[in-house]
């Protein structure tokens, strides 16, 4: 497996911009697999044009759901702009009407000046419930349901053996749940909005502690601190990496265009 793991978005809640935020960065998430991309933040803005430069013109984007920091990359992303580009998305926790229209909900007036009639690609909106194994672009994906507000879809990539969980707040059982399902993999990309010093219940986000807990359980070899709180600027989130890597020298904590190499993160099992 030579594909690279690429964060082209790494941000929660909200993009920030202000320099104190530059090192780690502000983009909402979007993470790249091989040829699949994982959500539609701001971050998805950089990687359809680093794509496209590429050559790659067949574009598969996995979204976990379609609360707003999650989607509203989707308007600036510039294949759908091009008549030679094929755009499909992956969508498991909604069904029927909600979720065929959901770029037509997003894009609508008087919040958007233009309307999803105007992309000139082929796009096409595939619905599934999660818990399905899906054949994405000769890839084997696995997904799993998580516990947040409206649902949102974990997955699970073969061969590449990477996690994607995000936005997550578990009870015990989705913890004994999402255990089952990372189990053995390279690297779990995780919700990591809080700590535990800062938690706040019922906001559907979760904690790096959490995160690295699961990993333990899971035999997973490379914990990823993803999903960062809108506020925790530079100097909180060195403070973070710093107690991360304490507890557990493999973990990584995901910065914006950061770029990792599978065959680098190794397997447990």
């Amino acid at each position: 497996m030579t594909d690279q793991l690429i964060f082209w978005g790494t941000r929660g809640s909200i993009p920030r911009s202000e320099p104190e935020f530059s090192h780690y960065g502000g983009a909402t998430s979007c993470v790249q697999v091989g040829p699949l991309l994982l959500d539609a933040g701001t971050g998805i803005v950089g990687a359809g044009d680093a794509m496209l430069a590429a050559g790659q013109r067949e574009f598969h984007v996995l979204l976990s759901h379609v609360h707003f920091d999650h989607v509203m990359g989707l308007p600036f992303f510039q294949p759908l702009w091009r008549a030679d580009c094929v755009v499909h998305f992956y969508l498991g926790n909604l069904t029927g009407e909600s979720g065929q229209h959901m770029l037509q909900d997003l894009m609508r007036v008087p919040f958007f000046p233009v309307d999803p009639s105007y992309f000139r690609a082929q796009w096409q909106m595939h619905l599934f419930q999660a818990g399905e194994c899906l054949q994405i672009a000769d890839r084997q994906v696995e997904t799993l349901a998580l516990t947040h507000p409206q649902g949102a879809t974990g997955y699970r990539i073969r061969d590449a053996e990477v996690c994607y969980i995000t936005d997550i707040e578990p009870d015990e059982a989705m913890g004994q749940r999402l255990v089952e399902f990372i189990r053995g993999s390279r690297a779990m990309i995780y919700d990591c909005t809080f700590g535990e010093d800062d938690f706040e219940p019922d906001h559907g986000h979760s904690t790096w502690q959490q995160c690295l807990a699961f990993c333990q359980a899971a035999e997973v070899a490379c914990p990823v601190i993803f999903h960062h709180h809108p506020r925790a600027c530079d100097q909180t989130m060195k403070n973070i990496e710093r107690q991360a890597l304490a507890m557990n020298p493999s973990t990584r904590v995901a910065r914006d265009r950061m770029v990792l190499q599978l065959e680098d993160l190794g397997r447990r099992v």
